[in-house]
């Protein structure tokens, strides 16, 4: 008769985010793949679950945020930054509030699938790469031309995202055009990371309050 065998779905995950699991003490690669969050950007924005489930989200600050963590080359950005881009028009603590807030909804509506899709401590918010694919993130000749960068969305009045928005849609349609083959995160947003490095100077500085710590802790 065979042994048991005593499995753990959670055990752990290898690089390329495989579950692995425990046969006799020895961790063994499992071949199916880890479930995702998938994120679409290109055309009609898409957030499914790793459920495989749509999850609807009507803010348009939300699908902003995760758009600037999807074209961060780690796929953290610093708070500051963040608000920064997303309420630039208001005062600080009103800038606090907002991420606050769209971090709240977001952890929402994707408690329920044991995953997080971001992680955040007072200075920064990063999405859960390991358990995240974005289109923004593939080849360029793998994703050829998917529709327009962030279709039909913009936010008046924040002009600093309004002009973000202008280039990232820039870059990409010319980085499809030109069919180098480098990666989204590397010709796509490049000028993305000179705004990041502008900004890492104020961001050191912890803009965060006592909520900021509390509130939305990485977990």
């Amino acid at each position: 008769m065979p042994h048991s065998v005593a499995r753990k779905k959670f055990e752990g995950f290898v690089d390329d985010c495989q579950f692995v699991e425990r046969h006799r003490g020895d961790v063994v690669k499992l071949t199916h793949p880890a479930p995702r969050y998938r994120l679409s950007f290109l055309g009609a924005f898409r957030l499914t679950a790793p459920d495989g489930q749509r999850l609807e989200i009507t803010s348009k600050k939300s699908i902003a945020l995760l758009a600037l963590l999807s074209t961060a080359e780690t796929g953290e950005r610093w708070r500051s930054w963040i608000q920064e881009r997303l309420w630039g028009s208001l005062d600080l603590q009103q800038a606090q509030a907002g991420l606050r807030r769209e971090l709240h909804r977001l952890r929402k509506l994707t408690n329920g699938f044991g995953i997080p899709l971001l992680q955040s401590d007072f200075r920064a918010v990063r999405l859960n790469l390991p358990f995240v694919e974005s289109d923004v993130r593939r080849e360029v000749s793998d994703t050829a031309y998917g529709g327009e960068f962030l279709e039909g969305l913009d936010i008046p009045g924040e002009e600093s995202f309004e002009d973000w928005l202008r280039d990232m849609r820039s870059n990409y349609f010319d980085s499809v055009q030109a069919g180098d083959g480098e990666s989204s995160v590397d010709s796509l947003f490049l000028t993305a990371h000179a705004g990041a490095e502008r900004s890492i100077g104020d961001a050191m500085t912890p803009t965060g309050n006592a909520c900021d710590h509390g509130d939305f802790a990485a977990r």
